[in-house]
């Protein structure tokens, strides 16, 4: 956070002559070296070759100005006084202190008037640094926005070579791990405000009339000493529908990712906020959560009043992939009539009211002809009992005509997306603040909302 600096003494006021000066000198020199560009191309025909070299001459003697002017600004905008006062304390001057910073230009060395109070414990402050946002930063915030957007989709290694191809002068992978380090922690204190600037700037689509929610589960790598430990991580989606004549569709989606923990804790509460913040002003016509058939999804949901009023769907989707199970239990090894059976009771469950009853019923009339201690007994037994565990969030011809979608497709694409695409990749282990990182960079660039945060986080160094 920058603090209140206040000048006690000796502070001149920077003259308008000094900023001609330095235009003036940026002026010649631009002209200069443009000259030798020129020169350098000659009056031959471009070639691909001549094309390429024309553009690297203009990059690199771009790339020069830029560091010539910004070392300039950066030494007449620094503080030149016997002693400062922040925060209600003196800290006098100390000297000068030399760091790098890497810009859009490449590396510039940066002379730093810097100030302490008195005492061992006593304030340190560095103005400048303090001033452009630089404070225990190596990179600027424009340098440090392109590493955290390509981490959000690459690994640091194809980070550091994406940018080495794009600045005159990239960061390593340890300075971008480093960056994004820090910026995750920023990320999580500044939670609450990025979010509320998402409200504002960026909110669910006001052009639907349909609230869904879904989360689930996704195995993910963790580093735990010299093993890897696979354990579940959570993603989730807060989307808006609109209805068509073909069925609700997706207009947008928040979405939402947490690293392995217990009860996916975190995950669910940012979900409810997400909830509160898109009915805030706002009435949906429905509101809907559809998830798989875990029982520890449903029973986390309970415990959120929030949710309560909502719809609860049982995927489509996993209903029929069970069904199947029962299908192929009663059947045996005649996969035709398994099929036959199969696609009728799953036709019933979709289209006829109380069909989730329907199945029911038929399932437990067919286990009657079915060994009591076979194997396809159980089976079926253990499809009956998952149906009536669910019966009430298997009303799908009912969802349907309430414009409510029935499958969890959206998050489970969000899983495979926002989850394994980046943290799965071979080789990849995580730690949980590590991959948290990632994540919350990923999540808010998915979702579309990247500028509002990315606002939150340079306004508050």
């Amino acid at each position: 956070m920058i603090t209140n600096v206040v000048i006690a003494r000796g502070n001149d006021p920077h003259s308008s002559t000094s900023s001609s000066e330095l235009v003036r000198q940026l002026t010649c020199k631009f002209e200069q070296e443009l000259c030798k560009v020129v020169a350098a191309i000659g009056a031959e025909e471009f070639t691909p070759p001549r094309f390429g070299s024309a553009l690297s001459g203009l990059r690199t003697m771009l790339a020069g100005i830029g560091r010539d002017a910004l070392s300039h600004l950066l030494k007449e905008r620094d503080v030149a006084s016997p002693s400062i006062e922040t925060d209600g304390r003196r800290a006098r001057f100390r000297g000068a202190s030399k760091c790098e910073w890497l810009t859009p230009f490449g590396k510039i060395s940066v002379s730093r008037r810097t100030y302490r109070g008195d005492g061992p414990s006593a304030l340190s402050v560095v103005p400048l640094d303090e001033a452009c946002g630089m404070t225990g930063r190596f990179m600027t915030p424009d340098v440090e926005e392109m590493a955290a957007t390509s981490m959000a989709m690459l690994t640091a290694n194809e980070t550091a070579l994406l940018l080495s191809k794009t600045l005159p002068e990239g960061p390593s992978a340890t300075a971008i791990q480093n960056a994004i380090r820090r910026l995750g922690v920023e990320i999580d204190e500044q939670r609450v405000a990025i979010e509320q600037a998402v409200a504002s700037d960026a909110p669910l689509s006001r052009e639907g009339d349909t609230l869904v929610v879904s989360w689930d589960g996704v195995m993910a790598p963790l580093r735990e000493g010299t093993k890897v430990a696979w354990r579940e991580a959570g993603v989730a989606t807060v989307s808006v529908y609109g209805q068509t004549a073909d069925g609700p569709e997706k207009l947008d989606t928040r979405y939402l990712a947490r690293m392995p923990e217990k009860g996916m804790k975190t995950l669910l509460e940012q979900t409810v906020d997400q909830v509160v913040r898109a009915k805030h002003g706002r009435v949906f016509r429905e509101f809907g959560v559809v998830c798989d058939g875990k029982d520890t999804i449903w029973e986390a949901a309970a415990a959120h009043p929030e949710l309560h009023d909502a719809v609860w769907i049982l995927d489509f989707y996993h209903a029929a992939e069970n069904l199947m199970k029962a299908a192929k239990a009663i059947h045996g090894e005649d996969e035709i009539a398994a099929h036959r059976w199969h696609q009728k009771i799953r036709r019933r469950l979709l289209n006829k009211p109380n069909g989730a009853e329907s199945a029911i019923r038929a399932m437990r009339r067919l286990r009657k002809t079915l060994h009591p201690d076979s194997k396809g007994s159980k089976v079926v037994e253990n499809v009956i009992n998952y149906f009536c565990f669910h019966r009430t969030r298997m009303c799908y011809a009912d969802f349907s005509a309430m414009g409510l979608p029935i499958g969890s497709g959206n998050v489970e694409s969000a899983a495979k997306n926002i989850v394994q695409a980046r943290l799965k990749r071979s080789g990849m282990r995580w730690s949980r603040d590590g991959g948290q990182h990632v994540l919350d960079l990923r999540t808010y660039l998915k979702s579309g909302r990247w500028s509002s945060m990315w606002r939150v986080l340079k306004t508050a160094v």
